[in-house]
């Protein structure tokens, strides 16, 4: 099975819809919240690599063996740039690598974790789910800081602007075909946990999750 079949799927519990992004794009949220989103977002943006990493090293065919590396090389640098995101809110990068993730984003992490390390196809979809709605969720974060929140540096919008480049990335998921019942039952654990990193950080912010 194509991973594109997973399509619906994945658009059907975007992050688009979450209260936390739809209270994003209406401006809705305060400098206060976007600073507890850049802190506890982290904590899944700096183990992504690794999660491609557990990917990398059950694949055989070398030629997407080094695909997938240097998607792992691209996601460590994409660690740097949500710094400087975290840093045009006002937060220093000790700040940031000093926090503590809520429970509930550790054990959300912890899940995707544990997708990569259950065999090849579960990594697989589990990164296509996270990535295949990214450059659409970048627009619309690009839109809400310029609009509302006067965030207008290149710092604020360099994480985001990478991804709206994020079809190479997925290219290399689409060149592997999956097994259709293992891949849906992937996607739904890799959405629901991308969906629980915003929970999470809704109710740090004592945001209502109800749209």
């Amino acid at each position: 099975m194509q991973l594109s079949v997973l399509d619906s799927l994945i658009a059907s519990k975007s992050l688009l819809k979450h209260p936390f992004y739809v209270a994003w794009s209406k401006g809705e949220l305060t400098l206060d919240h976007l600073r507890t989103y850049a802190k506890e977002y982290f904590h899944l943006v700096e183990r992504v690599p690794g999660i491609v990493a557990r990917v990398s090293v059950r694949v055989t065919d070398q030629n997407l063996k080094n695909r997938i590396r240097e998607n792992m090389v691209e996601e460590a640098e994409h660690v740097e740039l949500w710094k400087r995101f975290a840093s045009s809110l006002g937060i220093s990068e000790d700040e940031l690598l000093n926090h503590q993730a809520s429970e509930k984003v550790q054990n959300a992490v912890k899940a995707m974790e544990s997708l990569a390390e259950q065999g090849t196809e579960e990594g697989i979809v589990g990164m296509y789910a996270m990535e295949a709605e990214l450059p659409a969720i970048a627009t619309t974060k690009k839109d809400g800081l310029c609009k509302f929140y006067g965030l207008n540096s290149d710092d604020a919008h360099v994480y985001f602007n990478e991804h709206l480049k994020e079809e190479e990335h997925l290219k290399v998921w689409r060149a592997f075909d999956v097994d259709a019942k293992r891949a849906e039952a992937a996607a739904q654990t890799s959405l629901t946990a991308q969906n629980q990193v915003l929970d999470a950080v809704c109710e740090e912010c004592g945001i209502s999750m109800v749209c």
